[in-house]
């Protein structure tokens, strides 16, 4: 297991810098030169060029490059040039908001998903099994923002239960009410349940048609039990590399999801740093989020093995 763990993380090396190049030289291909959006459109040329030179940014994008990669091999992600604070230190700041959104809606997709899903399989071609099929493909085809401008709708404008945002500063600090991830989270489930729903009804409908489990029905084990025991603890792991492989979907959503309901997280940094041609900052959430799919995936190949007690790493 040692060996299989490092030769998946020196293999990830190699992932992570063609990541980070095509990432700097996606972000320099944007038009428009950050100085002017830093001084604005009434700044003087000398003015501009004197920033430039400052950023660095007069040099040939190859040294620039570099340079860059020079410090990220450091660890140093860079300064942002609209807030003059280092990248890190906004990733970090940022970053706790993005991963409660993300949790809230994995649990969420889990809680709708799984017994959907069982249910759907188990009981095949009856009315639940129909009603499932159906409410998967709402949320697979429906846009996410479409779904969130719903939610807003039923449960804040007609219902009054839950507010949008629920933002509040304390001082120098942010507090998020935990009910105003509900919402954010809902619209973003609603993408992942579908998928983790048709996946699961296929996986219990072919296991719920095998011999043993006849057998254990014709032994006298109840459906209940079957049901979760048995049939369920078959369809893990194709469940967990779902929902490992869309972290990268899940990353993606919510960077629109942070900004339909204005949650500080890294989502909204990022959309930020592009309107505001801030490249350190840009690079620096593209590669946060990029680190982040490859940990998730090494994680869940760890986890076959504590689920599945015959897979083993050599």
């Amino acid at each position: 297991m040692a060996q299989y763990l490092i030769r998946r993380v020196l293999l990830s090396i190699p992932t992570a810098f063609l990541v980070a190049t095509i990432v700097f030289s996606l972000v320099h291909l944007v038009p428009g030169n950050p100085a002017v959006v830093i001084l604005g459109v009434q700044a003087s040329p000398s003015d501009v060029k004197m920033l430039d030179q400052q950023l660095h940014l007069n040099l040939p994008i190859w040294q620039q490059y570099l340079d860059w990669l020079g410090q990220l091999i450091q660890g140093n992600l860079g300064t942002s040039m609209i807030y003059q604070v280092p990248v890190l230190q906004l990733i970090f700041q940022s970053l706790p908001r993005t991963i409660e959104l993300s949790l809230v809606a994995m649990a969420l997709s889990i809680l709708i998903g799984v017994p959907a899903g069982l249910f759907a399989g188990f009981y095949h071609g009856r009315l639940w099994d129909r009603i499932s099929l159906y409410l998967a493909t709402v949320g697979v085809v429906l846009p996410g923002f479409v779904i969130a401008l719903l939610l807003i709708y039923v449960f804040t404008y007609r219902l009054h239960w839950l507010q949008i945002a629920g933002i509040a500063h304390t001082g120098t600090a942010v507090w998020i009410s935990p009910l105003a991830y509900l919402v954010p989270g809902l619209t973003l489930a609603f993408g992942l349940s579908g998928p983790l729903m048709r996946i699961l009804r296929t996986e219990v409908r072919a296991v719920a048609m095998s011999d043993h489990i006849r057998t254990m029905r014709m032994m006298g084990s109840s459906e209940g039990r079957i049901m979760w025991k048995w049939t369920f603890k078959n369809a893990l792991i194709p469940m967990i590399t779902f929902l490992g492989t869309q972290l990268g979907l899940l990353m993606g959503g919510v960077v629109i999801i942070e900004n339909i309901f204005s949650i500080p997280g890294m989502g909204n940094l990022l959309v930020t740093g592009i309107f505001n041609k801030d490249y350190p900052v840009v690079q620096g959430c593209v590669l946060a989020m990029a680190f982040m799919v490859i940990v998730v995936n090494l994680l869940v190949e760890l986890v076959y093995a504590v689920i599945d007690p015959r897979i083993s790493y050599r």
